[in-house]
């Protein structure tokens, strides 16, 4: 199972991914910068001097870039059999035109794994980025509410707990949804995992009966979760 962010837009420990490749080490750092800084509105400035020169170029490399990392994902993974949701930085479109025929995308879903229900929302959280994977929290509540009587609760970001979202080396507070923290709250599953958060202040926390698990940043460390380790 993939809890989204299945491409590298930006590596915030040393800015690589899609955008350096695009824009260049020296652009790209003072994004990271900026951000580190909580100075999104120079941030955002930047971001449109970025594309003030030919943008549809730039648009289409972007693209070209993201469709040849998925294409190297999908690689990598042919012979497993794979669940995955969308997260803020995957493009819906180019996934699913390059998706293998062992790769499920799974969002909004409830499926049984070993005598246990998993419920499925991906998405990222709405910011001033508008990156191309958000959706808007009232989208995000409606998909998650039909969901029911789950054993372990999956998405890309985090339940909106402070410790959860709080990202050590952006030095911010990143995503979170507050639906699924009510979710959580009224629902009580066993466990919540979700991703997004790359190097966050908690990796678990309690809400109620509900163990909350940020499952890891594998790009950067090769750990991921093992199911059959969750007590249920």
């Amino acid at each position: 199972m993939i809890l989204g962010d299945l491409i590298n837009w930006i590596d915030y420990r040393n800015g690589d991914g899609i955008a350096k490749e695009v824009f260049g080490d020296e652009k790209i750092n003072k994004l990271i910068e900026l951000r580190k800084n909580h100075n999104f509105k120079e941030r955002k400035n930047l971001w449109n001097e970025l594309f003030s020169d030919d943008p549809e170029g730039k648009k289409k490399k972007i693209e070209d870039l993201i469709l040849k990392q998925y294409v190297e994902v999908f690689e990598i993974l042919k012979n497993y059999q794979v669940w995955v949701i969308p997260g803020n930085v995957d493009s819906l479109s180019i996934l699913e035109s390059t998706k293998t025929k062992n790769v499920e995308n799974v969002d909004g879903l409830v499926l049984d794994h070993n005598n246990k229900k998993i419920g499925f929302a991906g998405g990222g959280v709405p910011t001033p980025i508008n990156a191309r994977g958000e959706i808007s929290e009232e989208d995000f509540y409606i998909k998650l509410n039909n969901i029911d009587n789950v054993d372990i609760i999956c998405t890309h970001a985090p339940p909106l707990i402070d410790e959860l979202i709080t990202d050590v080396i952006t030095n911010k507070k990143e995503q979170g949804w507050q639906s699924l923290r009510e979710y959580i709250i009224n629902k009580q599953p066993k466990f919540s995992l979700f991703g997004d958060v790359h190097q966050p202040r908690a990796t678990e926390w309690r809400i109620g009966e509900t163990i909350c698990l940020n499952v890891g940043y594998f790009r950067a460390s090769s750990n991921y979760l093992e199911l059959s380790s969750l007590d249920i």
